[in-house]
């Protein structure tokens, strides 16, 4: 079982790695094309995703990526993990709140953003370091990712419930098809273990309360005041993700009910609603595995037996190896964040596409490894099926841009050329730190 849990591994690395090197490559051949200022920092947030997620496992997988020298200075450490939270928070708030759906709309209200990272990542760390008096969990920088979460979410849910009619060509009509097809993907990626824990923020159970982050032992170090400081905080970070899991689930079925009855066009945000159903049928197993105790995961959701280990594939790891990846390619592309132009471009698009379904192929084999031990043959013969039987073709039309995804943008109120740099040094100058100290020592 290990050994296909492992090969889960592999597989998303070689994805997430696959689809960097082709966004890369179109997004940096001409950066000085007629891609608004926008298409350009969309691309550049994600392959600054894809970075992060790719870094994040090979720390995992090859612990001398990281920081392993024992005699490091406390410093270096500080600093690494600092960088690690900065890059974290900035990727995806820019994500939420500046591609493609205007919520920062001046240069100071990104700064403001940075400096607001800084403050919270700097209170958080210091509550939880070795010396705090007082010393208690602090969740300030995820409520901020939270906060931004719900503009995210206003906009997709409003778009999978209210969709404007195909026919209608209008500006407003469009830019919300836009953003509303970028909200619903981002929400997908930003998606983390957390929603596995809606149903444990409603019935109180362990499920929720009593496993990291969202573990309020404030009150047996520092007393009342900031036990409730940390039951505010945590209340807020588990709410809204059980009112986002809820909200999303009464809209998807909304939307599938709608495109039954002709109502709503076939669409991404059909795409979507499916996905979320899938997530819920998740949800709901996982939760009934922790109360009945069919399976058992720590206070870190590191599972402690081979039922956790099945189910933490079928949910963690299905997210994380398949489907980030495969949205980061979808945003680049579907929205029009990379130009894809000439024949030699939609050939090597095709290479990627029939790359994205053989790993689609190689990650449902594996799960379904590990749960009904299989022959390695028949991984060899689905992905011969699918390589044979021109399945990409489908992934291509449905990357296709629609046309609102190359035309729609907004103007930047100062100098776009700066507000880019900004972004980008704002994101890449932690990262650089976080990889050259694991690098160096």
């Amino acid at each position: 079982m290990a050994e296909g849990l492992d090969l889960l591994d592999d597989i998303g690395l070689i994805l997430s790695i696959f689809i960097l090197l082709f966004i890369s490559y179109f997004h940096l051949r001409a950066l000085d094309d007629k891609r608004t200022w926008d298409r350009k920092v969309g691309a550049a947030l994600v392959i600054w995703l894809l970075l992060y997620f790719i870094l994040r496992r090979l720390q995992e997988l090859v612990p001398t990526v990281g920081i392993n020298d024992p005699d490091v200075s406390g410093l270096i450490v500080e600093l690494s993990a600092y960088s690690s939270s900065m890059n974290f928070y900035y990727i995806h708030l820019f994500l939420m709140l500046l591609v493609p759906i205007p919520f920062l709309r001046n240069g100071w209200q990104i700064g403001a953003v940075g400096f607001l990272v800084v403050l919270f990542t700097f209170i958080d760390r210091s509550a939880v370091a070795a010396d705090a008096d007082p010393f208690y969990n602090s969740m300030l920088a995820v409520c901020m990712i939270l906060a931004a979460c719900l503009v995210c979410f206003s906009v997709g849910l409003r778009f999978l419930i209210f969709p404007p009619s195909l026919e209608d060509k209008s500006e407003g009509a469009l830019a919300l098809r836009r953003s509303g097809y970028f909200a619903l993907g981002t929400i997908a990626v930003v998606m983390d273990n957390m929603i596995f824990r809606s149903i444990g923020f409603l019935d109180g159970s362990g499920n929720a309360w009593w496993t990291f982050p969202t573990v309020n032992y404030s009150a047996a170090s520092s007393g009342y005041n900031y036990a409730m400081v940390t039951l505010a905080e945590m209340t807020f970070v588990l709410g809204v993700f059980s009112f986002m899991m809820l909200s999303f689930a009464v809209g998807c079925i909304y939307h599938l009910v709608q495109c039954f009855r002709g109502k709503h066009p076939l669409s991404l945000a059909t795409v979507f609603s499916g996905y979320i159903l899938f997530i819920w049928a998740l949800i709901i197993f996982r939760h009934w595995a922790y109360v009945s105790g069919y399976a058992t995961w720590d206070m870190s959701e590191n599972p402690q037996d081979a039922n956790a280990e099945i189910i933490t594939a079928l949910s963690d790891g299905f997210s994380f190896h398949l489907i980030y990846p495969t949205i980061a390619l979808l945003h680049a592309v579907k929205f029009g964040l990379i130009t894809i132009e000439s024949e030699r471009d939609r050939k090597i698009l095709r290479v990627v596409s029939l790359g994205v379904m053989v790993a689609i192929t190689a990650v449902f084999t594996t799960l379904l490894e590990v749960i009904i031990p299989v022959p390695d043959i028949v991984l060899a013969v689905l992905c011969g099926l699918v390589l044979a039987t021109g399945w990409e073709r489908h992934l291509i039309d449905a990357l296709e841009p629609d046309e609102e995804m190359k035309t729609v943008s907004w103007a930047w109120p100062g100098n776009e050329r700066s507000m880019i740099w900004g972004v980008n040094l704002m994101i890449g100058i932690p990262f650089a730190i976080k990889l050259l100290a694991g690098v160096v020592w």
